[in-house]
């Protein structure tokens, strides 16, 4: 049974360990009418998501205690088939690790800092499903 209401808005779970970046994030896509919930870390997120319904998850790929790739591995893992696309947020990202990522489903990974107007755009063609 999920906690989320009907609604025809889709609802975004940013995960980044940054307060200002959560923020910003969520202004730039509630704006565009996206529903957003927050998370300061992957293993935060992941007990949110084990009781909550969301149509993606927005996360930095660098945390401390549960880091991006982690999240997108245990989301894939343990949701019981609820498994929401991953977009992922990195300032560092070598190509080994992108690839690891894409391999690991990841929808998309974005270097930061982003462009808003490209996060948003990217945001809705993930959601778009």
């Amino acid at each position: 049974m999920s906690n989320r209401s009907p609604s025809l808005r889709k609802l975004v779970l940013i995960v980044d360990d940054e307060p200002a970046v959560r923020r910003t994030v969520r202004g730039a896509l509630e704006s565009s009418g996206i529903e957003c919930a927050e998370s300061e870390n992957g293993a935060e997120a992941l007990a949110w998501l084990e009781e909550n319904e969301v149509d993606l998850v927005l996360a930095d790929y660098h945390m401390p205690i549960m880091s991006g790739l982690t999240l997108l591995e245990r989301v894939n893992g343990s949701l019981n088939g609820r498994t929401p696309r991953v977009i992922l947020l990195s300032g560092v990202i070598d190509e080994i690790h992108k690839h690891k990522a894409k391999g690991l489903g990841a929808y998309a990974i974005i270097d930061k800092p982003c462009n808003f107007r490209e996060l948003v755009e990217k945001v809705n063609e993930a959601l778009d499903f």
